[in-house]
């Protein structure tokens, strides 16, 4: 019912809009046909002057066809009491054909444009609707007229003529003022409009001194008429063609009546030849003007679409290198709707996180987010819904491959020219380097406290550890142990100096010895496998030792034991009861440098393997997958102490099961 309601309030409105529309069109060519008939010329209906066709063609081009009851009903009442009716309703339809047939016409011209800003539009209306359309009314007018025994001046073709001429001035003075209104109206600038008063007032004076009856100028010449062309000219370059049509329709309209009344250069004996001369005149005025008016208008269209081409050439450039600083930029650039979906994937984004533009774009946004981080999506758009920014987010993204990167996110929101935000530009910089940087500070800071932590304890305990070596010294020489009690104490008191060894380390912080010493590589494995024999012997782990060659090297022997006892225990405690470790020693050289020798220690378990996301990390200080029984420091100070000596450590691993394992991989140069 409602819809119903809204459909007939709408119809009604149209209708009474149209209606409207025709009853100000009934009333303007009522007025006009009024005037027309009111010339001094007009004789039997036939006026030399018809502005009434100028209010009809403009009333159809401006509103439509629609306006013929308006133009039809005006035209049979102004000639209604004047006329025979059959002869005042032959003459309306004539007019308003002619109307019809003129805006037909137009519209057939490519493009034509209401405004006559240009020289083809100025051309098209004195061609096919001023002298083309006007043809029809003044034919089917002079049949009208004869057929009812209405006779002109002289003849049927004298009539036909002044018929045409006076419907083609009509719409060559009127249409061009009624079409142009619109612009004329826009002249809101108050020193163009007081230049444009001034300019009417000056021209209006001219043309009363040039066509009245005045003292100042007594010859009637037809060249004074023209002394007015120098006005039209500043109305059209000033003021263009609704100005000049307004200054020329003034000159018609003083110009007129004057001639009319007997005065200026184009009063002459004839009433007839007055008439014509008058149209001469007129359509020299209006066709020079209204065509220069056009010509200058064009040009600036011209010029405009020049500069607004030379404008979109430069933003079209300037995108183009927007886009192109975008694209060669390393960060990522990636542009979405409020929906999530990807629009744009610039090469940044794609090193970032592997994907390519053709894989993204038309997916949501939240294949980068890790499943963890699944609310930052959330929490994003909901700043951008109010207009607000983001920057600076640190977040994490998934790439491709399943890795993790840091990354620090700016988002903001996109607007459309009604302000509403439509989408997001979000610019992503990988941060994993500073992150990296942050947790080796961290590190580092925590070394610092751990070493003066050391400092302090190997200072408290090398005082005891002194003692506890004289002890083991004193008690060598006792002669109730037997040889077993012997070796014991012998591997005691080597611990007892490795211990103290270390001590000193943290005491002078690496503080090692003077110079190295020669080494056997094969006799420290040995050592270190005598040290932990009992808990192989308890785990049932068997060892298999492949010594191959000498392989002594310089170097020194506290720090190899240590690297040595730190790989060797972990293997230990990772092999389960039943496992192997096999120990490899031979001659080799540095995997980076061909020419540079030395030996080789693998040291392989069959334990459970490190897991592929921990292997780059077990060098790193603190960290450990022994939970609460691992400090995270004997890898690491093994590297140190391997790269300390020229060499190099690598480590292999597998965690499939039947086939798992950690294989340690030491090179160390001879000298």
């Amino acid at each position: 019912m409602s819809a119903a309601l809204n459909h007939s309030e709408l119809l009604e409105r149209l209708f009474s809009k149209y209606w409207i529309r025709v009853l100000a069109v009934f009333a303007a060519y009522f007025v006009a046909g009024k005037i027309g008939l009111s010339s001094p010329f007009t004789r039997d209906n036939v006026s030399p002057v018809w502005p009434a066709s100028g209010v009809a063609l403009s009333a159809v081009l401006l509103f439509g066809y629609r306006m013929w009851p308006g133009i039809t009903s005006a035209a049979l009442l102004v000639n209604w009491g004047n006329l025979p009716h059959g002869a005042a309703v032959g003459l309306a339809c004539g007019n308003t054909l002619a109307a019809l047939t003129g805006a037909f016409l137009l519209r057939r011209l490519s493009d034509f444009s209401t405004a006559l800003s240009r020289l083809r539009d100025v051309l098209g209306l004195i061609a096919y609707a001023a002298l083309g359309s006007t043809m029809v009314s003044a034919s089917i007018g002079i049949t009208v007229l004869f057929a009812a025994r209405t006779h002109p001046w002289a003849g049927a073709s004298s009539a036909w003529l002044i018929y045409w001429l006076g419907d083609a001035m009509g719409i060559l003075l009127v249409a061009p003022v009624l079409l142009t209104l619109p612009q004329l109206l826009r002249i809101g600038e108050w020193k163009r409009l007081a230049e444009f008063v001034m300019l009417l007032a000056l021209l209006a004076m001219v043309c009363f001194v040039i066509f009245g009856d005045q003292t100042l100028i007594r010859v009637k010449l037809h060249v004074l008429a023209f002394a007015v062309v120098p006005f039209v000219l500043w109305a059209a370059i000033r003021f263009g063609v609704s100005g000049c049509a307004v200054a020329t329709l003034l000159i018609a309209v003083i110009a007129t009546g004057e001639t009319a009344l007997g005065f200026g250069p184009f009063a002459q004996d004839a009433p007839l030849t007055n008439a014509f001369l008058l149209h001469a005149y007129f359509g020299v005025l209006s066709l020079s003007g209204l065509a220069l008016a056009a010509v200058i208008a064009e040009r600036e269209d011209l010029q405009k679409e020049r500069e607004e081409l030379i404008r979109n050439q430069v933003l079209r450039e300037a995108r183009l290198q927007l886009a192109a600083i975008v694209e060669s930029s390393i960060d990522a650039i990636v542009r979405m709707d409020m929906r999530g979906t990807i629009t744009h994937w610039n090469n940044g984004a794609e090193q970032l996180c592997g994907y390519s533009a053709e894989e993204v774009i038309g997916k949501s946004i939240g294949l980068l987010m890790p499943p963890e981080r699944s609310n930052d999506f959330a929490e994003i758009m909901q700043h951008l819904t109010k207009g607000q920014r983001i920057e600076h987010y640190e977040t994490l993204h998934q790439r491709k491959d399943g890795t993790r990167v840091d990354v620090s996110l700016s988002v903001s929101p996109i607007f459309n020219t009604d302000g509403r935000v439509v989408g997001a530009a979000a610019i992503a910089r990988d941060i994993s380097g500073r992150k990296q940087a942050e947790e080796a500070l961290r590190k580092a800071e925590k070394l610092s406290a751990t070493g003066r932590l050391a400092a302090a304890i190997a200072h408290e305990i090398n005082n005891p550890l002194e003692t506890l070596n004289n002890l083991v010294y004193l008690l060598q020489d006792n002669e109730s142990l037997d040889e077993t009690g012997r070796q014991y104490l012998r591997l005691a008191q080597g611990e007892l100096q490795r211990a103290a060894h270390v001590t000193k380390q943290m005491l002078g912080f690496y503080r090692h010895s003077i110079e190295p010493r020669a080494v056997n590589l094969a006799d420290a494995l040995n050592l270190i496998l005598d040290l932990y024999s009992r808990q192989t012997a308890s785990s049932h782990i068997s060892i298999v030792k492949r010594y191959e060659g000498d392989n002594t090297i310089r170097a020194f022997p506290e720090e190899i034991h240590q690297v040595f006892a730190n790989i060797v225990r972990n293997a230990i405690e990772a092999v389960p009861c039943g496992g192997t470790i096999t120990l490899h020693v031979f001659a080799g050289h540095q995997w980076n440098n061909g020419l540079r020798s030395g030996s080789r220690v693998v040291i392989a378990d069959t334990g459970p393997g490190i897991a592929p996301e921990n292997r780059e990390r077990v060098f790193e200080p603190f960290f450990t997958t022994k939970a609460e029984n691992g400090t995270g420091l004997g890898l690491w100070v093994s590297s140190g102490i391997v790269q300390k000596h020229g060499g190099s450590i690598r480590v292999r691993s597998n965690t499939r099961d039947g086939q798992s394992g950690t294989i340690f991989n030491i090179f160390l140069p001879s000298g």
